[in-house]
């Protein structure tokens, strides 16, 4: 079964041994993927590649990451606006964040130490090693996915392939502080991305949610399998929805 339901939102089943390129299973799970993009344009993927010890691994060295120093942390480690960190301001006082670019394609270590090597001049391999391998299997994903799209559309393969050696990826890592008693709860107000898609995976905290074309709001599950697949402004840009 390719597909089932989590608080309205699609699940697709990327562990199907039976999804691949070109069969029933794979046309199927590409439209309830249309589905779920035109009526709440999100929908979740369920996947086992990203272990539970490399979930882990990955939260504690962003933990490392977030503990650095802020003079550490406000250095410049790209030219792109609205990529780097933000820190948390009166705006949002409980919001603060890092990105990681990957400018090249396909994703590599060498993007991952260019940014440990501005927060940690004397290196940190682990960090390296462990981001890298977490984001490789994010793009892994992100191309399944927009294969599926592409075929739930009718699209010629040319163009996917096209997109995807163009597409570069920025992971981005949140941290909300606890409100005290005075403070609103918000970390973050509501926005749509930039991106052609934005992947969301949590921690145990429960901490985002996403507004259905209903008007309601519903928390994002915290499986550690579950990965939510938002639409950006970029999608519906090239979709003119």
């Amino acid at each position: 079964m390719s597909s089932q339901m989590v608080s309205e939102i699609p699940v697709i089943d990327l562990m199907d041994e039976n999804l691949k390129s070109g069969t029933e299973t794979w046309f199927s799970a590409s439209q309830v993927m249309r589905s779920a993009l035109e009526a709440n344009s999100c929908f979740y993927a369920i996947s086992n590649k990203v272990s539970t010890e490399l979930h882990n691994s990955v939260l504690a060295l962003m933990e490392e990451l977030f503990d650095l120093p802020l003079e550490t942390k406000r250095q410049k480690t790209s030219d792109k606006p609205f990529h780097g960190y933000y820190e948390r301001s009166p705006q949002a006082p409980l919001y603060e964040s890092v990105g990681i670019d990957f400018d090249v394609s396909p994703v590599n270590k060498e993007a991952v130490q260019k940014y440990a090597n501005i927060m940690w001049p004397t290196g940190y391999d682990h960090f390296c090693d462990t981001i890298n391998q977490y984001a490789k299997l994010l793009v892994e994903m992100d191309q399944t996915t927009k294969r599926l799209m592409f075929v739930a559309y009718g699209l010629d393969k040319r163009h996917c392939d096209s997109l995807l050696e163009s597409t570069s990826y920025m992971l981005r890592s949140f941290k909300y502080l606890v409100p005290q008693n005075n403070e609103s709860n918000c970390g973050l107000h509501a926005h749509t991305d930039l991106s052609y898609f934005t992947i969301s995976h949590q921690n145990n905290v429960r901490g985002l949610q996403v507004k259905l074309k209903s008007g309601e709001w519903v928390d994002v599950d915290l499986s550690p399998c579950l990965f939510l697949f938002g639409a950006g402004d970029e999608l519906k840009f090239w979709s003119n929805d």
